[in-house]
């Protein structure tokens, strides 16, 4: 007798000594493999990354370093007033560099997801661009 689930009969499958191939698989399955990236593609996409990532270092660095060198050359960064008795130096590092570097940090996180997102994974076939412009009423050139 068969073993049942749930009131139906089951099939009992044993281990199988090598993985199915692609021809084995139903054609829905076949048609959702994973898109695999070449070593070149990885290789690519991560010198992008680590430029976007020195990039935006060098905004970082550049903010920090501002701040000795504005209260070295300049008086007013320390000795003038603008909230109270806050000077432009305070105000600047106790509220913009907080902002500062929120701005800095999307904007390097959105440009390296796009930069990834637009460099692996997704790789369009020729036939693919067509069938995209027949569908939104565009004539190919």
């Amino acid at each position: 007798m068969a073993p049942r689930l749930n009131g139906r009969p089951t099939e009992v499958i044993g281990p199988t000594s090598s993985p199915p191939s692609p021809e084995d698989l139903p054609a829905e399955a076949a048609a959702d493999t994973e898109v695999r990236d070449t070593p070149a593609e990885v290789d690519a996409a991560f010198r992008a990354q680590r430029g976007i990532a020195i990039a935006y270092f060098l905004v970082f660095l550049v903010l920090v370093a501002a701040f000795p060198v504005l209260t070295i050359t300049l008086q007013w960064w320390t000795g003038a007033r603008v909230l109270g008795e806050l000077s432009p130096g305070f105000v600047a590092a106790a509220g913009g560099l907080y902002l500062a570097f929120a701005v800095i940090g999307i904007a390097a996180a959105r440009l390296s997801a796009s930069v990834e997102s637009r460099m692996l994974g997704g790789q369009q076939h020729p036939d693919d661009d067509a069938g995209a412009s027949a569908g939104s009423g565009e004539a190919p050139r």
